[in-house]
């Protein structure tokens, strides 16, 4: 029990070391930190807005059932590590960055639970999860690693926050894509089966 409370103890040390990292360049680039506030902010909704397009077939690729299973795959991801994050969050119960010291947040956020990240594991189920889309899964997964690291930089959350969520999103995301691509290809295959013999 000593020894895993030394190494959450320098774990915890090494948080703050790149929070106050962080706090040291904000003001420094205003459309730096205007951008990373933004990204904080809305890159769930960005990455969900990609998926919708790459499933329907805007993105200049045949729509096809095999997009349509990713697409939900992918979302079906996010939704579960949610779900899965809820008992963890309330079982750690650490509180955010600026509820332990005087941070001011570049972003305005509520009190409440900061382990783990759900942003970060969001952005990484939906990432992984959709890794069937075509290219713009390699697109999502730049967003997710920006997401994670913008939720650091404006003081929302601890390094390893953002590290334990983005492990998290990741393996149910790779389980979900795995489990889609398996399941859904051969039905796709079917059903292209079947309307060849229909004509």
């Amino acid at each position: 029990m000593g020894r895993v409370l030394k190494i959450w103890s320098l774990i915890e040390r090494a948080d703050w070391r790149v929070l106050r990292w962080c706090e040291r360049l904000w003001g420094r680039s205003p459309a730096f930190d205007a951008a990373m506030m933004a990204s904080a902010l809305y890159t769930p909704f960005v990455m969900l807005a990609l998926i919708a397009i790459a499933a329907s077939g805007w993105l200049g690729q045949a729509r096809s059932a095999s997009s349509v299973w990713a697409a939900a795959a992918s979302v079906a991801a996010a939704v579960i590590v949610r779900v899965a994050h809820e008992p963890i969050s309330r079982a750690a119960r650490r509180p955010r960055p600026f509820e332990v010291e005087p941070i001011q947040t570049l972003v305005a956020h509520e009190p409440g639970e900061s382990f783990p990240s759900n942003h970060a594991a969001g952005g990484f189920a939906l990432a992984l999860g959709g890794w069937h889309l075509g290219a713009v899964a390699y697109v999502m997964l730049a967003l997710a690693i920006w997401l994670a690291l913008a939720r650091i930089y404006c003081g929302l959350h601890y390094p390893s926050d953002v590290i334990a969520g983005a492990a998290s999103g990741a393996v149910v995301g790779y389980a979900c894509s795995t489990l889609q691509w398996a399941g859904g290809l051969p039905l796709e295959r079917a059903l292209m089966g079947a309307n060849s013999d229909g004509r």
